[in-house]
């Protein structure tokens, strides 16, 4: 049963989500106390997500969208806590600006909507948002504008109820996705034991090479922070990019640099440019993916690649 009161507030918070440029307060939302059928607000999201799938399964009118809030007390797993709101992983990454799985933070404030889909901001926040902007959405498809609070900021959606993320955006939030740091480079040496050319023994190589003109501009091949910038004896000058989860790019031979320590980029910042510093034959990239760690085979990552 839904209380008089409980209705009242979730209906202003569909009006609010509703109107264009009417953000609120955070702390207006109506809150979730905690993640179970005995929180009134809990239920009531749950009720109105039922009614969605239905609507997505026949094709028919979407309940009206409303927006609440939950707190989490710290290290809650992303998917854990998706799941616990029947809600696909991919809304509540869309909604909340996550860029890539993680745990949310002490008292950090997670939005939670009553209809599952995808909010695509007017401004990307994140590398998924700008596949999401990037994408062709079907002009027959359900959609409306909202303003949202999201992490203090009001933010201007496009909703899209009912609708999933693709392949490849799945797949590059899921920390699997990179883009070619050196578009037009010609693959010149792969992943794996080689014959060293500069002293003649077999070494294992632990990324591939890409040839291009000297001061050819390098991008970084994902979002995320800058890690480590200088001389390496082997690589040269180098950068190295943190980006979360384990996941770590490296960019060797550099002739110069344009970013900086604990910097912040995007997937397409451009890092410095091609070089043949260290250890190298000629110009060209030398680039590695290391997952936890240990070097990967970059051509299983990066798109287009034509060893």
């Amino acid at each position: 049963m839904r209380l008089p009161f409980l209705a009242l507030a979730c209906a202003a918070a569909a009006t609010l989500a509703s109107a264009q440029g009417a953000g609120t307060k955070t702390s207006e939302y109506p809150p979730i106390g905690r993640l179970s059928p005995r929180d009134l607000v809990f239920k009531q999201v749950q009720d109105s997500l039922s009614q969605g799938y239905q609507a997505e399964k026949n094709a028919g009118e979407y309940p009206d969208l409303f927006i609440c809030r939950w707190t989490a007390v710290g290290g809650e797993d992303f998917f854990s806590v998706a799941a616990r709101l029947s809600i696909p992983y991919e809304t509540l990454a869309t909604l909340n600006g996550l860029g890539r799985p993680r745990e949310f933070a002490p008292g950090e404030t997670v939005l939670v909507p009553s209809v599952a889909g995808l909010f695509v901001p007017d401004a990307p926040r994140t590398d998924l948002d700008m596949l999401l902007s990037a994408r062709s959405h079907d002009p027959t498809a359900q959609s409306k504008r909202i303003s949202l609070i999201v992490a203090g900021r009001e933010t201007l959606f496009s909703f899209y109820p009912g609708a999933r993320l693709y392949q490849t955006e799945r797949s590059f939030f899921l920390n699997v996705g990179f883009r070619m740091p050196l578009p037009e480079g010609v693959f010149t040496s792969g992943y794996g034991f080689r014959r060293s050319p500069i002293d003649g023994h077999d070494r294992m190589h632990e990324g591939i090479d890409l040839a291009a003109p000297y001061g050819t501009d390098v991008m970084a091949a994902r979002e995320g922070i800058i890690e480590a910038v200088g001389e390496d004896p082997t690589l040269g000058m180098r950068v190295i990019i943190d980006h979360g989860g384990g996941i770590r790019t490296i960019y060797g031979h550099l002739s110069s640099v344009s970013i900086e320590l604990n910097q912040t980029v995007r997937s397409g910042t451009i890092l410095g440019a091609v070089g043949s510093s260290g250890l190298s034959t000629g110009p060209h990239l030398h680039f590695e993916i290391r997952l936890s760690g240990k070097a990967r085979d970059p051509s299983s990552y990066l798109p287009g690649l034509k060893p």
